[in-house]
């Protein structure tokens, strides 16, 4: 059963500035200890300019601390939450392998910044003013295809969800949600990198 109350308030939002100046909504990331975080990240650079935690739980702003990137996956130091998601244990993974049609499901925050519904002035947006504005978006689904590093599962990813936590049906974490461009001839599948 989806526990989408819990696993969303364990997710947060990585958020900066764009060269500009401006308020940017980067990715969503996912607790997975005590003050450890993992989101996507396909730059095998670290961040430039000052990065942020926004917490979904209640919109408080953390920062960002022990930045480390391997294999499009980004884990960093943050806000202790008191709780945290479960990761799939590799001997549970090896007893119970991914399958094709395995029933997955995923959570992420899509960037609102540009949204015509909200009509938001992104030069003057800053935490306060976007929490409000932040709103879990769930991807149901199953796994549709899979490599060894990869999983696709069918639905709809839209930009912001990247670093997203991707669940089995006993809510623990068997990936990330990748980013990618929505394709018009063919069927929406999100794409993330198997952790298990």
């Amino acid at each position: 059963m989806i526990d989408l109350d819990r696993i969303a308030s364990l997710c947060g939002i990585i958020i900066g500035a764009d060269s500009a100046g401006r308020f940017t909504h980067l990715a969503t990331a996912c607790a997975i200890g005590p003050g450890e975080w993992v989101t996507a990240w396909d730059d095998s650079e670290p961040p430039q300019g000052k990065l942020e935690l926004l917490c979904a739980r209640d919109g408080s702003v953390a920062g960002i601390e022990r930045w480390e990137v391997g294999e499009g996956i980004a884990g960093f130091i943050s806000r202790d939450l008191g709780s945290s998601l479960e990761v799939a244990s590799p001997a549970a993974a090896a007893d119970h392998p991914l399958h094709k049609r395995e029933s997955l499901w995923a959570v992420g925050y899509p960037t609102m910044i540009d949204h015509p519904a909200f009509r938001l002035a992104s030069g003057s947006l800053t935490p306060e003013r976007y929490f409000p504005y932040l709103c879990p978006w769930i991807i149901e689904g199953f796994l549709s295809l899979f490599t060894e590093e990869n999983g696709y599962l069918s639905g709809q990813y839209f930009s912001g969800m990247a670093g997203g936590p991707v669940l089995n049906d006993n809510n623990e974490v068997v990936g990330l949600l990748l980013g990618g461009e929505a394709s018009r001839e063919h069927p929406p599948l999100a794409k993330f990198r198997r952790l298990a």
